[in-house]
C-alpha cells in the first residue's frame, strides 16, 4: 500500500458549461459504481486498464438531481480517492465528467494542478459542478453520469490520455509555472531574503489579491433587448519584455454584460512559428475594481514577424462568484502563454512580471499560480519550517 499523498492539491479548476438556479424539487442520488460494466448505477468512473491512476474510493456526498423543464439538471458533489498504480510520479491531471451524449451543457471536467502524486500514493479529487441532462438523451443502460480520465501529466512532462478536452496543454502551462514559482521562492529562502519571502507569501492576507471571475463564451446569444446598451471598447495590454509574441492592443464592443467578439492584435516575434496563443484578461467593473479572468488558449498559425488579429468565434461572459454577471467599464488583455510548433510552451518569467508593471497588486496577480497559492497555504497554516521541507524539494 502506498502513503498518501502529502503534497496533494490546494485549487482544483472546475470547468462546467453553464450554471443553474437550484429548484425547490430535488431527489437524492442513492448508488455509485466504480467498476467496468455498471450501467445501472447513478455515476460511474471508468479508467482504461492501462490507465496510471485507478479509482480505490468514492463517496456520494450531497449529490442530487431535479427536473428542470425539459431536462433533469444534476447537482454533482462527490469526491473520489485515486491511487496512482504508474511508475512515474504525477504532477497534473484532468477528468471529465459527462451527463449526456456530448451535449455541451452536460460536460464538465476537473483539474487538479500541482499535484506530487508518487507512485503508490492515493489523493483525493473533489468533484462539484452542475450539469443539465436533457431527458431526449438516450438512456440505455449507460450511468446518468460517467467520469473518465481525459490527460495525466508526469514528471518527465510525458502525459498519458486521450486529451479531448485539450488538458495536456492547460497540465502543462500549470506545470512550467509551478516550478517557475517554486525556484523563485526557493532562490529567496537559500540566499537567506526570509523578509522578501514572508512578503510574497502574505500578500493576499490584507484582501490585496484580484478576486477571481469565471468565463464563458457564448456562441448564439439573444441580443434582442440590448439594442441601447452596446459600445465600444478599447483593449489595452500589458506587455511582457520577453514573451515571443508582441500584443498591441486592441478592441471590443460591449454588449450588456458581455464582450462582442474582442480582438487583440497579435505580432510573432520570435523565429519560431506558433500555433497557439493564451490570452489572460484583467476586467474593471464601474466600481473600480479590478478582477482577474480566467484565460483562453487560442489556435492561430504565425510564422516569423507574421502579424494577425486574435478574435473570439463567439461572445465572452465574465461572471463574478455565485454566477452573477459584471459590468465592465474596462479591459486589460496579457499573453499568458505561447505553444511553438514544435509543442513546446512560453510562459512569462518572473523577470517578465517585474519589469512589467509597477503596481504590486497587479504584479503579484500576473505571477500567482496553483502552486504558489498551495505555498502560501502551507506557510500560513504551518510555518516557515514546513515550507522549507517541501521547497527542498525543488530541483
Amino acid at each position: 500500500m502506498g502513503n498518501s499523498c502529502g503534497n496533494s492539491l490546494a485549487v482544483a479548476v472546475i470547468s462546467v458549461a453553464m450554471l443553474l438556479a437550484r429548484p425547490a424539487y430535488s431527489q437524492g442520488f442513492s448508488q455509485i459504481g466504480t467498476g467496468q460494466g455498471q450501467g445501472n448505477s447513478w455515476l460511474t468512473v471508468e479508467f482504461p486498464k492501462d490507465s496510471p491512476v485507478l479509482i480505490v474510493s468514492s463517496g456520494l456526498g450531497s449529490t442530487t438531481a431535479h427536473i428542470q423543464g425539459a431536462s433533469i439538471a444534476l447537482e454533482i458533489r462527490t469526491s473520489l480517492l485515486l491511487r496512482n498504480t504508474g511508475k512515474k510520479a504525477i504532477h497534473g491531471l484532468t477528468l471529465r465528467v459527462d451527463a449526456g451524449n456530448f451535449h455541451p451543457a452536460a460536460q464538465g471536467s476537473v483539474t487538479m494542478p500541482s499535484l506530487d502524486a508518487q507512485p503508490g500514493d492515493t489523493f483525493p479529487v473533489r468533484i462539484d459542478m452542475e450539469l443539465v441532462r436533457p431527458f431526449n438523451v438516450q438512456r440505455s443502460e449507460a450511468p446518468l453520469v460517467q467520469v473518465s480520465l481525459d490527460c495525466a501529466l508526469f514528471d518527465d512532462l510525458t502525459a498519458y490520455g486521450p486529451d479531448k478536452l485539450g488538458s495536456k496543454r492547460a497540465l502543462m502551462v500549470y506545470e512550467l509555472e509551478s516550478r517557475r514559482d517554486r525556484h523563485y521562492l526557493a532562490n529567496l529562502l537559500n540566499t537567506g531574503r526570509v523578509g522578501e519571502l514572508r512578503r510574497e507569501l502574505d500578500f493576499g492576507l490584507g484582501g490585496s489579491n484580484l478576486p477571481q471571475l469565471a468565463m464563458e463564451l457564448l456562441r448564439a446569444p439573444d441580443r434582442s433587448n440590448e439594442a441601447g446598451h452596446q459600445h465600444p471598447m478599447a483593449v489595452n495590454v500589458v506587455a511582457f519584455s520577453d514573451s515571443p509574441i508582441e500584443a498591441k492592443g486592441g478592441t471590443a464592443r460591449v454588449v450588456g454584460n458581455d464582450l462582442e467578439a474582442p480582438m487583440v492584435r497579435v505580432t510573432n516575434r520570435s523565429q519560431r512559428p506558433v500555433r497557439s496563443i493564451e490570452m489572460g484578461w484583467i476586467v474593471r467593473d464601474e466600481n473600480g475594481r479590478d478582477f482577474m479572468a480566467g484565460s483562453l488558449p487560442k489556435k492561430i498559425v504565425l510564422n516569423p514577424v507574421e502579424s494577425a488579429q486574435m478574435t473570439e468565434a463567439g461572445d465572452v461572459r465574465f461572471l463574478q462568484p455565485g454566477g452573477r454577471p459584471l459590468d465592465i467599464e474596462n479591459l486589460l488583455a496579457f499573453v499568458n502563454s505561447v505553444e511553438y510548433g514544435d509543442g513546446s510552451l512560453w510562459i512569462p518569467s518572473r523577470a517578465d512580471i517585474d519589469q512589467a508593471t509597477g503596481d504590486p497588486v497587479l504584479r503579484h496577480a500576473l505571477a500567482a499560480s496553483p502552486e504558489e497559492q498551495r505555498l502560501e497555504n502551507l506557510y500560513r497554516r504551518h510555518g516557515m519550517n514546513a515550507l522549507r521541507i517541501d521547497l527542498e524539494r525543488t530541483k
